[in-house]
């Protein structure tokens, strides 16, 4: 069922047995099941002739496809953790104001088009056939950053291409290294597109700090990208 057109203050109509009633004031259709209730709005889509739905209760609001905007001060996951989306790729946002974010994951990173797929932790340069490419150099000068596991924050994401690779740029990150190294090394792009130890490193050349101590010949630890 659809709302009635052309409402008059006051005028009350039932849709999947929730109650609204019309407002002139907010040029609305406010609920007005009692407090507390659990409101199920299966298909609550506004008429040309209202502007918006308004729903206020203390209980819970399941919608399953509500059309319009919706005022709440708190947004809950009722499902598991690392379920359901804000959005999706192909149909975003716009702007979100928020004072602060908090994400499981610890690096920021990048999309950029590359020459070919490459496996997370792999250092990366600037150059090649198209954006990045996988470190040849010892000693690299023009090092982007490490291919991402799993960004915290990625920008650029809408980026296509035949090959597109997400850099982390800056945070935590698994790399892959030639070893030994020991915590706290400063690490600098080599060859097979690793990082090593560096005493001295030149400009350009810094990866990151290692995380972890590494005393084998090749492996994976954890750096800080973008930290001298």
């Amino acid at each position: 069922m659809a709302f009635p057109t052309s409402p008059t203050n006051g005028q009350q109509t039932t849709i999947n047995g929730v109650i609204y009633t019309y407002s002139t004031a907010l040029t609305a259709w406010t609920v007005t099941t009692s407090t507390g209730a659990n409101i199920s709005a299966n298909n609550v889509t506004a008429t040309t002739s209202v502007n918006s739905v308004l729903i206020s209760a203390t209980g819970n609001v399941v919608g399953a496809n509500i059309l319009g905007t919706i005022q709440t001060n708190s947004i809950i996951n009722s499902g598991s953790n690392a379920t359901g989306n804000i959005g999706s790729s192909s149909t975003y946002f716009n702007t979100a104001f928020i004072t602060s974010t908090s994400a499981q994951y610890a690096d920021l990173a990048e999309s950029y088009l590359s020459d070919a797929d490459y496996t997370p932790g792999t250092v990366m340069v600037f150059g090649g056939t198209t954006e990045v490419t996988k470190c040849m150099q010892d000693q690299a000068t023009s090092v982007a950053g490490v291919v991402s596991t799993k960004p915290a924050y990625c920008m650029n994401a809408g980026l296509t291409g035949a090959h597109v690779a997400v850099v982390a740029l800056s945070g935590r990150v698994p790399c892959q290294v030639l070893g030994p190294v020991t915590k706290g090394d400063i690490m600098v792009g080599t060859v097979d597109g690793r990082a090593r130890a560096e005493k001295n490193p030149a400009a350009g050349t810094i990866v990151g700090k290692a995380l972890d101590s590494f005393s084998g010949d090749t492996g994976i630890i954890e750096i800080v990208v973008g930290t001298a």
